[in-house]
C-alpha cells in the first residue's frame, strides 16, 4: 500500500505545513477581519493541501496493478456514497436540517475512501 518512506515524509510534512497554516489563518483573520489579504489568508491552508495531494498521487503511481485497482474502486465507491449523502442532505437542509459547511465534504470523501480501501481489499484475499 502507501508506505514509502518518501510517501510519509512527503505527506507528513504537507500535513505540518496544513496544520501551521489552519492555525495561522484562523488568528490572523480573527485579530484583522478587514485585512485587504483576507481572501488569500483564508485559502492558505489549501497549498500544504495541494502538497499533499500531489504527495499521494506520487505514491499511487507507484503501486502495482492490484493496489491501483483496489484504490480506483474504493475511490469510485466513496465518490459514489459522498455524492449521494451530500445531495441527500442538501435536500434535507430544504426542510430544516441544519447546514454543515462545505469544508467537511472532503474529510468525509477521504474518511470513506479510507475505509472503503479495507472492504474492497479482502475481496482480493
Amino acid at each position: 500500500m502507501l508506505n514509502t518512506k518518501k510517501y510519509f515524509i512527503e505527506f507528513g510534512l504537507s500535513m505540518v505545513l496544513y496544520t501551521i497554516a489552519i492555525f495561522f489563518s484562523i488568528s490572523f483573520l480573527a485579530n484583522n477581519p478587514d485585512t485587504p489579504w483576507r481572501i488569500w489568508i483564508s485559502v492558505l491552508p489549501v497549498l500544504p493541501a495541494i502538497l499533499a495531494t500531489i504527495a499521494f498521487i506520487r505514491a499511487l503511481n507507484k503501486l502495482d496493478e492490484l493496489q491501483q485497482k483496489i484504490q480506483l474502486t474504493s475511490f469510485a465507491i466513496s465518490f459514489a456514497a459522498v455524492g449521494l449523502a451530500t445531495f441527500t442532505y442538501g435536500f434535507l437542509e430544504n426542510v430544516g436540517f441544519p447546514h454543515i459547511p462545505y469544508v467537511w465534504v472532503f474529510p468525509f470523501m477521504i474518511a470513506t475512501w479510507d475505509t472503503t480501501i479495507f472492504i474492497v481489499a479482502r475481496v482480493y484475499k
